[in-house]
């Protein structure tokens, strides 16, 4: 068996990057490869193996960089060192560079070493290998780890020396001790970079530190070294002792004077006693310490809560104790996960689902503490075995419980402890869906160990919401004590209010693995149940409760699925559909749905026309009359006789009966077409769901009844006096045409205008809409479609009715316009009075006359003669002043109707732009106003466009 120098450290795989000291267990390994590799295969490795381990447990600088000696330097040092040992009558140095059982001279010792040192610069390493090897062996050659090859006279005196050279560092040491001497150096250069630590047993500093990939060139070329002097044997039987094995220290912490031959059996065991204690008690201390416990070598930091050294240890080398701070990190983060699972702390999480985190969190530590028993119980028995087996011989003794192997076995609890920590941390004070959302955050980490973490505390989280969500998806039924369900209920709701108020999704605890449709979908099924025991007294069960039940206790974490495409959501999604059609078979059916709708069309929405109109006209009597003179129950009386004498009389009684008449809180000065209203009650099922929508018919119902009287004031009233009028002032057609010309064209205009008002509002907008309606109640698959289409239709209607926040101005000139249509029937009921008045008294004149010829008188007096000029020129003088009154009516109608028009052609809808030109279709207006032009010219509507889509464009970038 052979290996050059160079190739040793490539073929173990060892590496600079290896020799953290984070990566203890795969140091271990590579040195049980060089310890194989060096051995052969038949060759004993573990023996070595335990040496190099002890070597490097007690020596910090065998993983650290080299020492800063020069190649020459350490020539020297090794040279002296020979010659030391030579006049010492100590031989194990030279024994290991000669590699043989022979005693040979200095001067053959120090020709060897020179020999070998020849071969290691023809082997073209490298100056740092070469002297980090050489390194290696001055501190193998150490008297500390010399084999028991000196004589017996020397046996006696060897503790005694061992204990004063290691007792104080810096005393003169025997010319055997230029190693120490070293040492002594090492320590004096590097004493400020670790004022923490005492150095005991020999060890040194952790600034000099070897490279873990020089460990192999050395060995590897002191064994080339051996092979090559010949100095070997391959026998089985030889006992010779192997020069690798010569060079690692027989014990880790067993100076020489433990060695065999270097005192009695009785001292030996004594000693090795006394040190199996100390490292038992520093191992018990660590253990201690995982469970968060004190000991004598580790105390807490009262602040921080971590663990920190005694100040009275003095016995504790650089690497005791930065791996005992290092195992110290387990009980820091077994300490704080413990924190929170604590109910007194405060910090724990919140509810049921805080709970089944709690309990999670505590089976861990229950699986920590089972793996420290585990050691604890290794300990125990090695502390037996160790008392009954102090006689056997040292080869023989198990191997020990050490700070390396409970390193290597502290890696994955301590990430295990630390994620929990974490987790934990993230978690406090939280609840619910905002617990189980935090620690589903965790799922995206990359890092296998956390995902499968995180799922093993979110199924444990997650257990009391698979209940609430069974009880709520299946019965109706929220059972939260916590308020940590997303669907709340609100008990104060009455049953009137259960589908639209009395239950919706609580977004601060809904999970971030549910979807907003997914919540949705469990709230209407939970609200669907609920609704057809409550309010339809169905208590049926609904289609696959059984598969919903089965599905959620066999596949309860397909509902952290990213896609909702799980087994779980198909049953969810399908037994949301069944419970919906349930409902729509209900409401649709025996409760006719669709026909209410339609009558509140008809009746609320003025679609029935002829009823409408005969309704008006019975009610004129009585809405002139003061407001406070009405009563509802005579306006119901009308409304009846109303419904029979139309087209109303052949609908569903049923639905008749629910139309009702309402008269408002009246107001100073208003009078009965101001305060009347029609009413439509819903009762049962349908005023659960369409009573939030009642207010939106009676905010309807007061501008399109406002707009049907301004109508009915301008055809019936208005025009009519005007057609009967006409022929009886025909004699004062002379003076009354340039008035009664004035007053039939305002009369046109406002005919036309509230045709064209009406027509848009009730067939454009109303109709449209209803057609929309129909077909998507048609294609419903849920009640909420439905309702969400009727909100839909009248929202557009309230928008078509110039009703909403962006009509304000619209609104207000139609206001003026109405009350133009107000002050122009009054005006021409005093007007017509007013010339009827003068045709009576003209009439009653010549009646006077006529009797006065009759009786043979002449004429009239002058009395009365002037009593008649004086009321003629009265009259021509009022109907001047009515001509103007008329103007101004006019003139303020005039203003009102451009301004309405100029912004419906200034609107961005079409369909208001088109309503404009029929309003002004012979552009009568936009030739008195040039600004009405505008805005449906070609240039305005491309220059608008241009800044509708710059405005769309920048605003898509923002949002990019």
């Amino acid at each position: 068996m052979s290996f050059n120098a160079t190739s040793a450290s490539p073929s173990l795989g060892i590496n600079q990057s290896t020799g953290s000291r984070s990566n203890y267990k795969d140091i271990y390994e590579l040195l049980e490869r060089l310890c194989k590799s060096f051995t052969g295969a038949k060759g004993n490795h573990r023996d070595i193996l335990r040496h190099v381990t002890q070597y490097i447990s007690n020596c910090p600088s065998a993983l650290g960089s080299t020492m800063p000696y020069d190649e020459s330097s350490l020539l020297t040092k090794i040279t002296q060192h020979l010659n030391a040992a030579q006049a010492s009558g100590t031989t194990q140095s030279s024994n290991i560079l000669k590699g043989s059982t022979g005693h040979g001279s200095s001067a053959n010792n120090a020709a060897l070493f020179l020999n070998l040192n020849e071969q290691l610069k023809s082997s073209q390493l490298e100056t740092r290998q070469r002297n980090a090897l050489l390194t290696f062996l001055l501190f193998m050659a150490d008297s500390k780890y010399n084999s028991e090859n000196g004589s017996s006279s020397n046996s006696a005196a060897a503790p005694t020396q061992t204990r004063t050279r290691y007792s104080n560092p810096n005393a003169s040491l025997p010319p055997n001790n230029t190693i120490q001497t070293l040492r002594s150096h090492t320590l004096h250069k590097t004493q400020h970079s670790t004022p923490m630590f005492g150095l005991a047993n020999g060890g040194v500093s952790s600034s000099s530190i070897y490279n873990s990939t020089d460990i192999n060139h050395k060995i590897s070329v002191l064994r080339q070294s051996n092979y090559q002097t010949g100095n070997h044997s391959g026998s089985e039987n030889d006992t010779t002792p192997h020069p690798a094995a010569s060079m690692i220290p027989t014990a880790g912490n067993t100076p020489f004077f433990l060695r065999a031959g270097s005192v009695g059996p009785t001292d030996m065991t004594k000693m090795l006693e006394t040190q199996n204690n100390v490292n038992d008690d520093i191992v018990q201390n660590v253990i201690y310490a995982f469970t968060g416990i004190p000991g004598k070598y580790l105390k807490k930091d009262v602040v921080s809560g971590k663990f920190k050294l005694d100040v009275k240890a003095k016995n504790l080398n650089v690497v005791q104790a930065g791996m005992m701070l290092r195992l110290a990190e387990l009980g820091y983060y077994h300490d704080l996960v413990k924190s929170y699972t604590d109910t007194k702390s405060g910090l724990c999480a919140l509810g049921l689902m805080g709970q089944g985190f709690i309990s999670a969190l505590r089976a861990e530590l229950t699986k920590y503490y089972g793996m420290v028993a585990l050691l604890q119980e290794q300990l125990n028995k090695q502390k037996q075995i160790e008392k009954s087996a102090l006689h056997n011989t040292l080869s023989n003794r198990q191997e020990r419980l050490t700070l390396m192997k409970i390193l290597v076995w502290s890696v994955d609890p301590l990430q295990r402890l630390q994620l929990l920590a974490a987790v934990a941390e993230a978690c406090q004070e939280k609840k619910g869906g905002a617990l189980a959302s935090t620690v589903h955050g965790f799922l995206s980490s990359g890092n296998p160990m956390v995902k499968h973490l995180a799922k093993e505390l979110l199924m444990a989280i997650c257990g009391p919401l698979y209940q609430m969500l069974t009880k709520w998806l299946l019965e109706g039924e929220i059972c939260d004590p916590h308020g940590e369900f997303f669907i709340e209920c609100f008990v104060e709701v009455g049953p009137d209010r259960l589908w639209h108020d009395k239950y919706r999704v609580r977004s601060s605890m809904l999970p971030n693995f549910v979807t907003t449709d997914m919540a949705n979908k469990i709230l209407v099924t939970g609200k669907s149940i609920n609704f057809l025991c409550e309010i339809c007294e169905d208590k049926q069960p609904v289609k696959g409760r059984d598969e919903l039940r089965q599905c959620i206790e066999e596949n309860a974490e397909h509902i952290f699925s990213a896609v909702a495409d799980t087994k779980l959501h198909s049953t969810i999604d399908s037994i949301y559909l069944n419970t919906s059609k349930r409902v729509l078979d209900i409401v649709m059916g025996p409760h006719k749905l669709l026909e209410h709708l339609q009558a509140m069309r008809r009746y609320l929405l003025l679609g029935q026309g002829d009823f409408i109109g005969i309704l008006m006209e019975n009610l004129k009597s009585e809405l002139d009359k003061p407001a406070k003179e009405l009563y509802s129950y005579d306006l119901s009386s009308i409304m009846d006789a109303a419904i029979r004498s139309t087209n109303a009389q052949y609908d569903d009684p049923e639905i008749l009966n629910h139309l009702d008449v309402r008269l408002m809180s009246p107001c100073d000065g208003d009078i009965g077409w101001d305060i009347l209203s029609l009413q439509y009650t819903v009762r049962g099922p349908l005023a659960t769901m369409l009573e939030p929508s009642m207010r939106i018919y009676q905010v309807l119902f007061k501008p399109l009844w406002r707009m049907k009287h301004m109508e009915f004031v301008l055809s019936s009233k208005i025009w009519k006096d005007q057609k009967c009028n006409s022929k009886p002032l025909r004699p004062m057609a002379a003076e009354l045409d340039k008035v009664l010309y004035r007053l039939h064209l305002f009369t046109s205009e406002m005919i036309h205008f509230i045709h064209q008002m009406q027509y848009y509002i009730l067939f454009e907008v109303i109709e449209c809409s209803w057609a929309e309606l129909q077909e998507k109640v048609q294609n419903a698959k849920a009640l909420d479609d439905i309702l969400n289409a009727h909100d839909e239709f009248l929202s557009t209607i309230k928008c078509g009715a110039f009703l909403d926040s962006n009509s304000g101005d619209l609104c207000h000139n139609m206001e003026t316009v109405y009350e133009a249509i107000v002050r122009l029937e009054v005006w021409q009921d005093k007007f017509y009075e007013l010339c009827f008045r003068e045709l009576n008294s003209r009439k009653e004149f010549d009646k006077d006359v006529l009797e006065s010829e009759k009786m043979g008188k002449f004429g009239v007096t002058a009395e009365k003669k002037l009593e008649r000029d004086q009321e003629h020129k009265i009259f021509e003088q009022t109907l001047s002043s009515y001509h103007k009154s008329l103007e101004n009516i006019g003139g303020d109608y005039e203003t009102a109707v451009r301004c309405f028009l100029l912004a419906l052609n200034s609107n961005n809808d079409h369909n208001l732009q088109l309503f404009g030109i029929r309003l002004d279709f012979n552009e009568y207006y936009k030739k008195r106003d040039q600004r009405l032009g505008v805005p449906l010219t070609f240039e305005h509507m491309r220059m608008s466009n241009i800044y509708f889509n710059n405005s769309k464009s920048l605003l898509g970038s923002r949002i990019n």
